[in-house]
């Protein structure tokens, strides 16, 4: 019996051991973006919005914009303000997506609307450069998504 509860907790140590742990961050900070990848992709293939975020910013750090807005959407669609921001901000200048400032206007928006204060002020930058016209259909967009539902794919 005690030979069974020792293996128990011998498992249990490992299994819950920050030893034995990937940490995405650590690697990171080392350069290994490999292993960070490895630690970060489970958690976002299981729909984990921070692990989707991570693998974001893992992507951008590797200049492969295309998987970043990927990445970037998932986090974005389950509501995450900074990966609104972040996407926005991919449409604003074309990195990754095709450039275009009505859906850069919407997601700022989208972002804004939750309180996310660089999103505000990156929409207010945006609509500047922008017509009235297309002010209006971004507008126009905002409305059709909080009706229904974000876009399942970015653009």
């Amino acid at each position: 019996m005690f030979k069974c509860l020792g293996l128990a907790i011998l498992m249990a140590v490992l299994w819950f051991s920050p030893v034995t742990a990937i940490d995405g961050w650590d690697a990171l900070q080392r350069g290994d973006f490999e292993l960070a990848k490895k630690a970060w992709l489970p958690g976002a293939q299981r729909g984990e919005v921070e692990a989707q975020l991570f693998l974001g910013h893992l992507e951008v750090m590797r200049d492969n914009h295309v998987e970043a807005a990927k990445w970037y959407h998932r986090a974005a669609i389950k509501g995450n303000g900074t990966a609104q921001t972040l996407l926005a901000s991919q449409y604003l200048v074309g990195q990754g997506v095709k450039a275009d400032p009505i859906r850069a206007f919407a997601w700022y928006e989208i972002a804004a609307s939750q309180g996310h204060a660089n999103a505000a002020r990156a929409r207010e930058a945006t609509a500047k450069q922008m017509t009235t016209e297309q002010i209006s259909v971004a507008r126009l967009l905002v409305d059709k998504w909080m009706t229904d539902g974000l876009p399942n794919q970015p653009d």
